[in-house]
């Protein structure tokens, strides 16, 4: 009985050491979310967001993608937002764009956010952004922008 508890830290260092260290087939990992300022340094870990307000937020990732031919490789980045409207009134519920992002070994690493410039970008609900390579969607994050108004 002894000599299993003792194997017990041990295994579990191994099996928990193996599953944080390398973004291997089919994994994705966040590295770092939140809240940032204008030179993309976080200054808040968080998925709640202030709404209303002029904010940038975002995160970034490491995913395997499988390719290991060149240092850039095309995904990509949708994010859908509850409705906003642009400068000429027409309604705006989020974007898909093909972005090149750095790869390394097979793993592609970057980051992606939204800078609301005018309180008027950030209305409160879910922000949910993706990553995808062609139909294969790769990882989503999602931020939830409240409103510091009580109701």
């Amino acid at each position: 009985m002894k000599k299993s508890v003792t194997h017990l830290p041990i295994l579990f260092l191994v099996v928990f050491s193996s599953m944080t260290t390398d973004v291997k087939a089919n994994d994705a990992r966040i590295t770092e979310y939140g809240i940032y300022n204008k030179n993309q340094e976080l200054l808040k870990k968080t998925t709640v967001i202030p709404a209303n307000q002029v904010v940038r937020f975002g995160f970034c990732f490491e995913v395997f993608v499988d390719f290991f031919d060149d240092d850039k490789y095309m995904l990509t980045q949708s994010l859908t937002h509850p409705e906003i409207s642009d400068d000429g009134g027409w309604p705006n519920k989020g974007y898909n764009v093909p972005r090149k992002f750095k790869v390394m070994n097979g793993v592609a690493s970057g980051c992606v956010g939204y800078n609301a410039r005018s309180s008027d970008e950030a209305p409160a609900g879910e922000w949910r952004f993706s990553l995808s390579d062609g139909s294969n969607e790769l990882l989503d994050f999602s931020f939830n922008l409240k409103s510091n108004n009580a109701n």
